[in-house]
């Protein structure tokens, strides 16, 4: 999983996202608002918040992604004003954390929140090839990172818990995405030949005119 740190603080920044790391996240780090913006994207599944950053409020990012986008997100900050909370929460935080806090705190406050999120399961083995739901991360017989998205994993969990099963698209893209999507008709073909390439052309076998089931 995606994790985008915004931290000023370069030594808080660097210490955290080598924790992260350590837990086998993927982690960006921006140190402004202009690199949150530059580095915010679809794969970016959580993000860490400061308020006071150098060229302006963290609080201003936070409406912005909010236009478009439920990611959640972590306020860190060392203001502590009632006014600050209250605004964290209008704008949909999904938690507020006051400094000073130690990386090991954070990385458990980081893991439950994505585990809450995004649903927590046991990895499973298919074809050769290891899941782990509960962290999002995927790898070969030889324990080679496969760099599946977190967007792929929950189509194989939605695949897999279907015991076999057919899941028409329909299905797949209200587990994954939780919503009615509104876009292109071939999304989850998108992304289910993005899987094939990164594990095996026969791990999702397609049932024409229905969806598509787990080779398991």
């Amino acid at each position: 999983m995606q994790i985008l740190i915004v931290e000023d603080n370069h030594t808080q920044n660097d210490v955290l996202a080598n924790f992260l790391r350590h837990e086998y996240y993927d982690v960006v780090s921006a140190y402004t608002l202009n690199e949150a913006r530059e580095l915010f994207s679809a794969n970016t599944d959580l993000i860490v918040l400061d308020v006071m950053l150098p060229d302006g409020s963290g609080l201003d990012f936070l409406k912005e992604i909010r236009k478009y986008s439920d990611v959640p997100v972590i306020v860190l900050t060392a203001l502590d004003d009632e006014y600050t909370q209250v605004s964290t929460f209008d704008l949909k935080a999904d938690e507020y954390v006051d400094k000073p806090v130690s990386p090991i705190v954070m990385t458990k406050r980081i893991t439950a929140l994505l585990e809450r999120i995004y649903g927590n399961y046991d990895s499973v083995n298919i074809m050769g090839f290891k899941f782990d739901f509960k962290k999002f991360i995927s790898y070969s017989s030889n324990k080679k990172d496969l760099k599946l998205t977190t967007k792929e994993i929950q189509i194989i969990k939605c695949l897999y818990d279907a015991n076999g099963n057919v899941v028409t698209r329909d299905n797949i893209l209200n587990s994954v995405w939780g919503y009615e999507y509104i876009g292109e008709d071939r999304l989850i073909d998108t992304h289910i030949k993005n899987i094939r390439k990164k594990t095996s052309p026969e791990i999702i076998l397609t049932v024409k005119g229905v969806g598509y089931i787990l080779n398991i």
